[in-house]
């Protein structure tokens, strides 16, 4: 399993696609995408009720669960934003709604399995809201920067759960952190994580390592450009997959009206949603 490899160039991209963000971080207000380098914001699938001290009651259209986290309102330095992947720090994005919603509309998928969320940034949303139902036996919240973990440990203590749910740094492709959860999860999920080119290889051994023969993941990103499918056929020798382009008529209304904002572009703002199946014969390349 290959390791992380050129993290001082990989930081620096994303210190510069962040950038503009942090400049203008000084600015609050009481939206929840006030810190977002992005124009299109959201499709409006989530409200945000806010309780005070940077933390919000957050629910999804489709169900009546709700979930308490803190999304930050702060400067962030250059030394906390050149961990790995740190660009959930920043933002809920579209791909994090479109997965909390999926996750929301099939829960069945969930009931009595082991869950593991990879890169949910500082909310990780779309796991803490499954494991608001009861649904999964086990809930590990992940993602590769510290400073999200710490984020999501706080909104953990804010909420009163039914399943049992943890969290942890986690990097792709690092072979001590991955040992621990080898093979262990029926279920893995992640949103907008196929952006790097250096991260999708991590990516797809990771999700090797941790799930068992048979185990499915969830993962929801754009086209951008043929990354998406780049990442699917990098997945057809070790696993079945399915893509699903379209919604329920639901979500599709949102999705429409979104599409009518001047700022709103398809190949970098709508998600697809890939369901993998992992085969029995294939293990971490």
């Amino acid at each position: 399993m290959k390791g992380i490899s050129n993290k001082s160039t990989v930081a620096r991209r994303r210190w510069k696609i962040l950038a503009e963000a942090l400049q203008r971080s000084n600015s609050r207000d009481a939206s929840p995408d006030s810190a977002s380098t992005r124009k299109f914001q959201s499709f409006g699938l989530l409200t945000f009720e806010p309780l005070g001290q940077d933390f919000f009651s957050v629910k999804c259209v489709n169900s009546e669960l709700k979930v308490t986290v803190r999304l930050l309102r702060r400067d962030f330095s250059p030394s906390e934003l050149t961990g790995f992947n740190n660009t959930g720090n920043i933002c809920i994005w579209p791909s994090e709604e479109i997965l909390t919603y999926y996750c929301l509309n099939n829960l069945q998928l969930f009931s009595g399995k082991s869950v593991l969320e990879l890169g949910g940034g500082m909310t990780c949303l779309a796991g803490l809201l499954v494991a608001a139902s009861g649904a999964p036996s086990k809930m590990v919240l992940t993602d590769g920067n510290a400073l999200s973990i710490t984020n999501v440990k706080v909104s953990l203590e804010k909420n009163t759960l039914p399943t049992d749910v943890s969290t942890r740094v986690l990097r792709w492709g690092s072979h001590d952190e991955l040992l621990m959860h080898h093979g262990k999860f029926d279920i893995a999920m992640c949103a907008d994580c196929l952006f790097f080119d250096e991260g999708r290889e991590s990516l797809l051994c990771s999700l090797l390592a941790v799930l068992r023969p048979g185990g499915t993941a969830i993962v929801v990103a754009p086209a951008r450009s043929g990354t998406f499918q780049l990442f699917a056929a990098m997945c057809r020798p070790h696993f079945l997959v399915a893509v699903l382009e379209k919604y329920d008529c639901v979500i599709e209304q949102y999705i429409r009206k979104s599409a009518m904002e001047s700022h709103y572009n398809e190949n970098l703002h709508l998600p697809l949603v890939m369901i993998l199946t992992k085969l029995s014969d294939s293990y971490p390349v």
